[in-house]
């Protein structure tokens, strides 16, 4: 059991933590404190570029050690040609973690060479960022000017390829889950709860936790909200009261 409230059965509140991914976005020495602080809580803990580049390999290990409970998702979006791909995902998946997300527009051969070498950890393809709005292609004709398209289109080429799992905002995350139905796991960003101060920042398209799970999500990235918070537990049980009500 990973928390109680008394609205909530244990087992629907747990379900709801177990579906949160938080963002260790910092430097090596403050994620292993918010690893510390909320491994026990929610699913997930993802170690993204910032602290990746920042502190290597070791902080993998180093988290893991902090949060055994947790699940890991290395958040380092892979993008280049399939032999430097696979290589690249062999040595994240050598480092225990259950999850690694490479970019969906690498193409199908450098995902299915990702999605191989990356096992047992899932492979997520990132579809469009968060932070992409239509406007920021006028030069280009569509589906590049929409993102709803771009992102169902590249989702099903990473399926295809051998991904298990996307990376969609929450705006695409319903189409997609519609379109593809119930086997990829879908790992939706740019979350925002109601009680957020910042709606939307440089994540553009976003969305609410409750909306993002009953549109599909399997997992829901909360980072702002819950790391700005003056009590990040309590703030993680919040997003899972609104995810589960």
């Amino acid at each position: 059991m990973k928390g109680k409230d008394s609205n909530l059965s244990e087992a629907h509140l747990a379900s709801a933590l177990d579906k949160i991914v938080f963002p260790l976005d910092g430097g090596l020495e403050e994620s292993l404190a918010w690893a510390a602080e909320l491994g026990d809580l929610v699913g997930c803990l993802k170690i993204g570029l910032e602290l990746f580049v920042a502190a290597g390999p070791g902080a993998v290990a180093a988290v893991k050690k902090k949060a055994p409970k947790a699940k890991i998702f290395l958040d380092l979006k892979l993008h280049d040609i399939p032999a430097t791909m696979a290589k690249a995902a062999a040595a994240a998946a050598s480092l225990g973690v259950d999850l690694l997300t490479v970019h969906a527009q690498a193409g199908p051969e450098a995902l299915a060479a990702a999605a191989a070498a990356a096992k047992p950890a899932q492979t997520l393809a990132v579809t469009v960022l968060t932070s992409l709005r239509p406007e920021a292609f006028p030069e280009l004709a569509p589906p590049f000017q929409e993102p709803g398209r771009w992102a169902l289109a590249l989702a099903e080429r990473a399926l295809v390829a051998g991904c298990q799992g996307l990376v969609a905002s929450p705006q695409e995350v319903k189409a997609i889950r519609l379109k593809l139905g119930p086997g990829p796991l879908l790992a939706v960003p740019g979350v925002r709860p109601a009680w957020a101060k910042v709606q939307s920042d440089d994540q553009k398209r976003v969305g609410s936790p409750a909306q993002a799970v009953r549109d599909g999500a399997d997992l829901i990235v909360v980072g702002r909200p819950i790391r700005e918070a003056p009590d990040r537990r309590a703030a993680a049980l919040a997003v899972a009261r609104e995810t589960a009500a």
